[in-house]
């Protein structure tokens, strides 16, 4: 045989080579490339196509739709297609929570996303959001910007607000009321058509904390499931060995990763480059957000006369959701959102164990995911229920300020549910005050935890006489307290307290007590009227905690309180002044100030208080 010729074999290798790459080019494309659409204009009554979805696994599988009508104009902007869907799992179980998204073809073509459905139907009978209008979603204002600016938050309480409900330690009535507004605002309907449930996938949560804030995840239109995570990184940063979304695929809205796990599941709708369509519907219908998007893993499906739903493991995060609409969901790919670290340590029972999550940065969602973190640390001690103490410090770094420092303990068998909710109420007020963004950087949390009462019962208070009976400026009065600890020994604490030497002579009190009631009367005699993020700060690092035994000088002075603060002894000329100043808000007049106090920090929670009158005599 003659050898074939170099210039044939060589346009041979050629030829070949080229085809590879074709083929490889039209593969590439086929898989980026957008699905072609219809619009609403062409969908009539009649027509019959398939849906896409997961119902195991990561396989997409098909479901028969047959489209009963379109009802136009059913809500502001709005138009929905009506279908009657059926496939063997929809026939066991009807229109499935997680189907949300789910792309409804015709033609080959997209008409839109199963997005609504009817409750107690008789009929799998869903509403379809046409794409047409979930593609606007892109069209929102900062939604084709990679680094979306989210808007700020409207004030859920005023400073003043927000300060005695922590000095007053109502934080647990407070933060259920605004769960539960919070909650209601989402269960909106279409003409009586309620958005597709979508599945809040938990994991390492303890069954307690999913009971205790089930019916604020019910109100918001989750149905709670358990779940594992089929990627154990706690990273928000997007995987680069993903595989891309394709319609049809399940999809994670994650609010927490890491030792703990939160993630909304849905379904791909339509994808276009590297944007991502979703839902059908609003998640929170929050507008501009930046929460970690993930790939799922459907394990299956549970048939509930209620609600049926899919169970699914939160996988690799792929990118950032950056829009939540009324007509759906978009995420951009490759994009890393926005999130709080969190480090939550527990000891005293058994092993110390320190936790790490991820917390998406959102003002109401925050709080939300922060108390239930919280509420599973503690449970994880090894008791449910129950007498217990629990002594918390706690470091909150907001870029910007000095670190936040915040010392509290509780005891009995509420102290479990106090610790959840005080951390609410003080994230979710820092990430929507009044006055200025307060960018949370961080949160460092550190629980002591101890299954018996830890309580010290403040039994008596007295002074002890000075030499010669009086008691004048300048003078140190030493003051002594008695303590009984539950079941335990008495203990003496000591202060030396030093008048001032500017006192007026005349009445004045001692007060002996936790700091929890240093707080309340100091607010009572001084109410807090902060003016900017920096006076609410530093009111905050002022709040004795209630393991703080304390003792305060207080004294009759003619002063006045504006803008929050005290300003004693003001001549009459400079006190109408003031008060004529409408900026300085309310005044409200002082007849009794703190002089001095001190505090000593106990390893007890301080039940109790004694008040000691004293007459301040002149100096000799």
């Amino acid at each position: 045989m003659f050898p074939r010729p170099r210039s044939v074999t060589s346009n041979v290798r050629q030829s070949r080579k080229a085809a590879v790459l074709f083929a490889c080019f039209v593969l590439l494309t086929s898989v980026s490339a957008a699905a072609e659409t219809m619009p609403l204009s062409q969908v009539v009554k009649g027509m019959k196509g398939y849906g896409l979805t997961v119902f195991e696994g990561n396989k997409i599988e098909k479901f028969d739709v047959e489209i009963i009508g379109v009802l136009n104009n059913i809500g502001p902007n709005q138009d929905l297609i009506l279908a009657r869907v059926d496939s063997p799992v929809v026939q066991r179980a009807g229109v499935i929570a997680g189907m949300s998204g789910s792309p409804v073809f015709i033609d080959g073509k997209v008409i839109g996303a199963l997005a609504f459905a009817w409750q107690f139907a008789k009929e799998p009978v869903a509403g379809i959001t046409p794409i047409e209008e979930m593609l606007k979603i892109a069209d929102n204002t900062g939604a084709g910007s990679l680094s979306p600016t989210l808007p700020a938050a409207s004030p859920r309480m005023s400073g003043a607000e927000f300060l005695n409900t922590i000095a007053n330690a109502k934080s647990e009535a407070v933060f259920d009321k605004i769960a539960a507004e919070f909650g209601a605002r989402q269960m909106s309907t279409i003409s009586g058509a309620k958005p597709i449930a979508i599945p809040l996938s938990l994991s390492s949560f303890a069954p307690e904390t999913v009971s205790r804030f089930g019916k604020y995840i019910d109100a918001m239109n989750f149905v709670a499931v358990p779940s594992g995570a089929s990627s154990s990184s706690s990273s928000v940063v997007p995987s680069k060995d993903a595989k891309p979304f394709k319609p049809g695929d399940p999809i994670g809205a994650v609010l927490l990763n890491g030792d703990f796990n939160v993630a909304a599941t849905g379904t791909v709708t339509y994808t276009d480059g590297n944007r991502v369509y979703a839902f059908g519907h609003p998640f929170l219908d929050m507008g501009e957000i930046s929460f970690p998007m993930a790939q799922s893993e459907i394990v299956g499906v549970m048939p509930s006369l209620a609600t049926s739903f899919k169970f699914a493991n939160t996988g690799a995060v792929v990118g950032a959701l950056q829009q939540d609409r009324a007509n759906g969901i978009m995420g951009v790919v490759g994009e890393t959102a926005s999130t709080i670290p969190i480090e939550l340590t527990l000891d005293g029972s058994g092993p110390s164990r320190t936790y790490h999550v991820n917390m998406i940065r959102h003002p109401q969602l925050t709080p939300l995911m922060l108390a239930m973190a919280a509420d599973s640390v503690i449970a994880n001690a090894q008791k449910a229920a129950g007498e217990r103490t629990v002594m918390m410090d706690a470091e909150i770094n907001l870029k910007g300020f000095a670190p936040i420092h915040l010392r509290e303990g509780w005891a009995g068998a509420q102290a479990r549910q106090a610790i959840p909710s005080y951390l609410a109420v003080i994230s979710g007020y820092l990430m929507s005050n009044e006055f200025r963004d307060a960018k949370i950087e961080n949160v460092k949390l550190h629980l002591h935890h101890d299954d018996s009462l830890k309580i010290a019962k403040l039994v008596e208070a007295s002074i002890v006489p000075p030499a010669n009976g009086r008691i004048a400026p300048g003078d140190n009065v030493k003051v002594r307290a008695v303590l009984k600890p539950f079941r335990g020994d008495s203990f003496v604490e000591t202060f030396d307290v030093k008048v001032p030497d500017n006192q007026l002579p005349g009445n004045a009190y001692l007060l002996v007590g936790s700091g929890t009631v240093a707080n309340q009367i100091d607010f009572t005699l001084v109410p807090p009227d902060p003016r900017t993020l920096e006076q609410v700060l530093a009111v905050l690092e002022r709040l004795k905690p209630s393991t703080d035994l304390t003792v305060g000088l207080y004294s009759n002075g003619e002063g006045a309180v504006t803008a929050g603060v005290y300003m004693p002894s003001l001549p009459p000329s400079i006190r109408a002044v003031v008060a004529a100043d409408t900026s300085n808000g309310s005044q409200a007049p002082v007849k009794y100030f703190t002089s001095n106090q001190q505090a000593h920090s106990l390893g007890y929670i301080v039940d109790g208080a004694v008040k000691i009158d004293l007459e301040i005599k002149p100096q000799i």
